[in-house]
């Protein structure tokens, strides 16, 4: 059966890289390098260091669990990813470099058992959601089960979509977006205004929240690299119209002030 959640990045990448998100194009003009710039910001946001214990709700192809490691040297990670080709293919890149791959695991965020599977009894530091989290069955049940599982203090860091503040759920505008939604394996309920989302977070336990709108530096980004790279075109033709379907959706989405990319981070209350 043919996965949404593939290796069809893989022809984005520079040779022995394999990242999978959005990508941060502030600087960056490869989509390897914006991927990791990404990433990087979202660990910064996270407050990785030393003593950080890291799960990863959907690690794509496992570079940025090498970055953990390597990068922030976090003391562990563990994991969780939908994809089977994409697991596989982190336990091998983990492996390669010298790292136990045993705590990653396939599996569904929705689903506790795997989490408990995943985290072996342990209670992380922090819960990272790298660009994924808006193709969660339920982001709210997400951020909730986050709460449960982190240590005391413990911190929820997420790149994320939400809907911009002008835009008006009622709209003509609205409706195409719904449908676009459904095309694109993303949940009507995961896509909200930035007060919704911040009542979530509150709601599930979560103070300090920060939030930081990167919209600029990711969506106008990735969607001309996927227009105008000679690197698009290698890839097959499914992964090639699945690019340019998602680069036109992202440039509709942010000149028509539809969706917004935020950085978002927030501290567990309570014991």
């Amino acid at each position: 059966m043919t996965e949404f959640h593939d290796l069809a990045e893989l022809a984005l990448n520079r040779d022995n890289q394999s990242w999978g998100n959005l990508g941060y194009w502030k600087s960056a003009t490869e989509y390897s390098d914006a991927c990791r710039a990404l990433a990087l910001l979202l660990g910064e946001q996270a407050g990785l260091d030393s003593q950080s214990e890291v799960f990863d709700a959907g690690f794509g192809c496992g570079d940025q669990l090498l970055l953990w490691l390597t990068d922030f040297r976090v003391a562990e990670v563990r994991g969780v990813n939908l994809s089977r080709s994409q697991t596989a293919f982190a336990r091998t890149k983990l492996a390669a470099a010298g790292f136990k791959a045993a705590a990653i695991v396939q599996g569904d965020i929705s689903n506790s058992e795997t989490w408990h599977v995943a985290l072996g009894g342990n209670r992380p530091s922090h819960v990272l959601a790298l660009d994924c989290a808006y193709h969660f069955p339920s982001r709210q049940a997400f951020i909730a089960q986050a709460h449960r599982q982190l240590a005391p203090a413990g911190r929820i860091a997420l790149t994320d979509f939400m809907l911009s503040d002008r835009h008006r759920t009622g709209s003509f505008t609205h409706r195409l977006l719904v449908r676009m939604l459904k095309r694109s394996h993303i949940a009507e309920t995961n896509i909200v205004h930035r007060a919704r989302y911040l009542d979530q977070l509150r709601t599930a336990g979560f103070e300090e929240v920060r939030i930081t709108d990167i919209s600029q530096h990711v969506m106008p980004g990735f969607a001309s690299f996927v227009r105008t790279s000679p690197a698009s075109a290698k890839a097959d033709w499914p992964a090639r119209l699945k690019h340019a379907v998602t680069g036109r959706f992202l440039q509709w989405a942010y000149r028509r002030s539809v969706l917004r990319y935020f950085v978002i981070s927030a501290t567990r209350s309570g014991r």
